[in-house]
């Protein structure tokens, strides 16, 4: 296990939650919902894959956040509450403007964070 690469995948997990959250403090007119859920989508795949690390398991390149739930739910049974519904778009379109999606995809990436354990 390379704690090193482990750190690193935490690390940029904490940046995009930062980033998102950032975003989303801006004043309302301003805020860009596509950069909140996306930066929220990627903080989640950060803290999944250092999970996954962390747990001996190399994530594939390019592997969805999707894939690595259900990695992550093989390892521990916690994750099988973990709803990925809030951060779930099919077009960069769908990215809701509406002020609680925002907050409830930057609460999912606050609650992945919990559950790795970080």
């Amino acid at each position: 296990m390379d704690t090193n690469q482990i750190k690193a995948e935490f690390d940029q997990a904490d940046q995009h939650l930062a980033a998102a959250k950032s975003e989303l403090n801006r004043p309302a007119e301003d805020v860009v919902p596509f950069m909140v859920c996306r930066s929220t989508r990627y903080s989640i795949s950060h803290y999944l894959q250092g999970f996954l690390l962390k747990h001996g398991i190399e994530p594939e390149e390019e592997v969805s956040v999707e894939v690595l739930l259900e990695k992550c739910r093989a390892l521990d049974a916690a994750f099988d509450s973990f709803d990925l519904s809030a951060i779930t778009f099919s077009k960069d379109h769908e990215y809701s403007a509406l002020f609680n999606e925002m907050q409830n995809c930057i609460d999912l990436a606050e609650y992945a964070k919990q559950l790795v354990g970080k």
